[in-house]
């Protein structure tokens, strides 16, 4: 299993470290998962000025990750909140139907809802605004997480 994390943003921040910090966690211990990557794809802003012009150019880069032999997870703010157990159980069954799991972070705009449709799980965060550096970090934690709950190791409490 690979879990790839597409994001539309710039990559260059003062928590790259902690990123990488994360992924060497996970990488370590996702082993008992048949985890065998977890890689960070950026995707460029889009250029253009127009708000919806925008959102529909970055879904555009965002799909051409879209794979069908991949359980694809768009995080949107109008997505379904989970707590930690309950979004370790997607991994766990994804992982048990030898699926690769792609995560995907639009741009500051969102995604339109017409394009949600090409995700097989649409989740949310919570309804704080949060910078995509950040985000990205959250989410590697809450994989890392993930991965303690199904080894029964202490991080998770």
């Amino acid at each position: 299993m690979f879990i790839t994390i597409a994001y539309i943003g710039n990559s260059n921040s003062k928590l790259n470290e902690l990123e990488r910090d994360y992924i060497k966690k996970i990488n370590r211990i996702g082993n008992t998962l048949g985890l065998k990557e977890i890689v960070l794809k950026k995707i460029k802003n889009s250029p253009k000025k127009n708000i919806t012009d925008r959102k529909e150019d970055e879904f555009s880069r965002l799909s051409n990750i879209i794979c069908r032999d991949s359980f694809n997870i768009l995080l949107d703010r109008k997505g379904i909140q989970l707590d930690s157990i309950n979004f370790s159980k997607i991994i766990l069954k994804e992982s048990s139907n030898s699926k690769n799991l792609i995560f995907f972070i639009g741009g500051s705009d969102g995604v339109e809802k017409k394009n949600h449709k090409h995700f097989d799980k649409i989740l949310s965060f919570g309804d704080l605004t949060w910078p995509h550096k950040m985000f990205r970090v959250m989410l590697l934690e809450q994989i890392y997480r993930s991965i303690t709950i199904f080894n029964n190791h202490p991080y998770h409490k």
